[in-house]
């Protein structure tokens, strides 16, 4: 029967032929609009080695679950062709298969396909992983020598409860790369990797197929997925070319021990080392290094003085320089580096016992907000003192801070926190039944955007900063003012919105500011301090003198 090869097919046709082998096939699902969904994606390679993503729906994945097995070899025909336009692609390929109702398979018989190969693989050299991250534009394939298995963790924070687990291989030029497993992923990785070396002196050869390539904060990790599979020592020329280079070095995985308490979900780092704030104000940070508490307070309010979000670096999340020709990123040097809104969040929190004040940063803040900075300020303002809904709803509401005093405390003099997570409070009696509800997307009962700016009863102890990075790492708040590093956060008078006099104003009067086009454009007049160079140049109302003295 005559045949197709993947590279002559494309969407102009819908009656192609092909003979290829399931290389690799997953589940996904997920949500999209509000409804849920689910599917199945394959890896076909055919026998000139070409791979391509095929695509079966969820109203035809009963159907084809039942026909296809991974490894076996098909003769396919009557499919839809399209542009590949997925973010997450398994292979670099510019076209892409669906299955559609029409769509026919018949297995092949051994001698058929004798000459499909068994695997596909889009190798990323660990050098480039960086520059595969940055542009964002699919999945890896790595190779490397297994030299270390970290102990399964187990956690749980607002999203709910995880499992990971970090493994470590490294290159033939010895650059070592963590890999972070998920889930499943994590708890089968050891059982199987015992499996498949009891009894082998050799070096462990490993393939992880199917990764997602991360930066945190300048280093580069890859996290497994739902199209992750691993393959240990497999009969492949790249896997044999690479043990063959590692004559003379040494075959040893490092399986370190695991917490027992840990591992059990024993240890609770929502409720470990419990401070309220007035003690977390006295601790001697000589005495408390790296020392992790926990806080149960309240958001007070969120300070936005010096605003609600920066500009952030998209691969190390740090502030950026401002220069003639736009931004540059001193931190991974980056003369142009791509530009997104990032949370910097001072919030006031309260307990019984007193105040303090804490930053979001990142990571952090949307797990507490649900809402990434660059969808608030699309949909809201770029307005960096213009106080979103999502983010006045959380005021009022209850969280346990884990903290430990920052290193730049030691710097500046002054007691700062780094917080390493943020958890829901526990429900009880009294003040925690506002809580009650568990809800931690809208707004508490009761609770209102006034929360923010009511007047307040009674004083707290003098405000303490509590730095919040979302990957542990040391952070300093965007905004420059404790910071000892030049050039490294975005200072105040880059901010564009900083000091808007309509940032000032209630929403309902800036609504009845402009109720019209017509009345905006009779409003549209410079104020005198722009005729003088002023950068914080607005447009204001006619009986405004300045921008910064409305």
């Amino acid at each position: 029967m005559e045949y197709n090869l993947l590279a002559q097919i494309n969407p102009s046709r819908h009656n192609w032929c092909i003979r290829v082998r399931v290389a690799r096939m997953w589940t996904v699902s997920g949500t999209s609009k509000g409804r849920s969904f689910s599917g199945m994606e394959l890896v076909l390679v055919d026998e000139e080695g070409i791979g391509i993503t095929a695509s079966i729906g969820q109203k035809d994945m009963n159907k084809f679950a039942k026909l296809l097995v991974e490894g076996h070899s098909y003769m396919i025909k009557k499919f839809q062709v399209s542009r590949q336009v997925r973010k997450f692609n398994a292979v670099p390929n510019k076209q892409s298969i669906f299955f559609t109702s029409w769509t026919a398979v018949e297995e092949l018989s051994a001698d058929l396909a004798t000459n499909l190969p068994h695997y596909f693989f889009n190798f990323v050299d660990f050098e480039d992983l960086d520059h595969k991250g940055r542009k964002g534009d699919g999945l890896v394939d790595v190779i490397g020598q297994l030299t270390t298995i970290h102990p399964v963790v187990r956690s749980s924070d607002l999203n709910g409860s995880s499992v990971r687990r970090s493994v470590e291989i490294r290159d033939l030029s010895d650059q070592v790369l963590p890999v972070t497993l998920w889930g499943e992923h994590a708890t089968s990785f050891e059982d199987e990797f015992l499996i498949e070396t009891i009894g082998n002196d050799e070096p462990v050869v490993i393939i992880f197929a199917g990764m997602q390539v991360k930066a945190f904060f300048g280093a580069t990790t890859c996290a497994s997925g739902s199209a992750t599979k691993w393959y240990i020592n497999i009969d492949t020329p790249e896997v044999n070319a690479f043990r063959a280079s590692l004559e003379g070095r040494g075959s040893e995985v490092v399986l370190l021990p695991g917490d027992g308490g840990a591992a059990a979900g024993a240890i609770d780092d929502a409720t470990s080392n419990r401070k309220s704030i007035s003690e977390l104000l006295s601790l001697d940070p000589h005495d408390n290094n790296d020392v992790r508490f926990t806080c149960d307070a309240k958001i007070k309010e969120i300070d936005v003085t010096n605003g609600w979000w920066y500009k952030g670096c998209s691969k190390c999340k740090r502030g950026l320089k401002p220069t003639f020709e736009g931004f540059e990123c001193t931190n991974c040097d980056e003369m142009k580096p791509v530009v997104i809104p990032s949370y910097k969040l001072n919030v006031v929190i309260e307990d019984n016992t007193g105040r303090a004040k804490i930053f979001l940063f990142g990571g952090v803040a949307e797990q507490v907000v649900r809402r990434t900075a660059a969808d608030l300020v699309e949909e809201s303002s770029s307005n960096q003192i213009l106080l979103p809904a999502s983010l006045r709803s959380l005021v009022g509401r209850r969280y346990v801070f884990q903290v430990v005093i920052s290193e730049q405390t030691f710097r500046t003099g002054q007691l700062c926190f780094q917080a390493r997570r943020v958890f829901m409070a526990p429900t009880g009696a009294g003040e925690q039944s506002r809580c009650a509800s568990g809800d931690v997307r809208g707004p508490p009962a009761g609770s209102s955007a006034a929360g923010s700016s009511g007047k307040e009863t009674e004083d707290g102890p003098t405000l303490t900063e509590v730095v919040l990075d979302p990957e542990g790492g040391p952070t300093t708040p965007p905004d420059g003012k404790n910071s000892s590093t030049k050039g490294k956060e975005v200072p105040p008078g880059a901010n564009e919105e900083s000091g808007s006099a309509l940032g000032k104003r209630s929403r309902s009067a800036r609504k009845e500011l402009f109720t019209s086009k017509k009345e905006k454009a009779r409003f549209d007049q410079v104020c005198d301090a722009a005729a003088s160079g002023c950068k914080k140049m607005r447009y204001v109302p006619s009986f405004s003198r300045c921008c910064g003295r409305l």
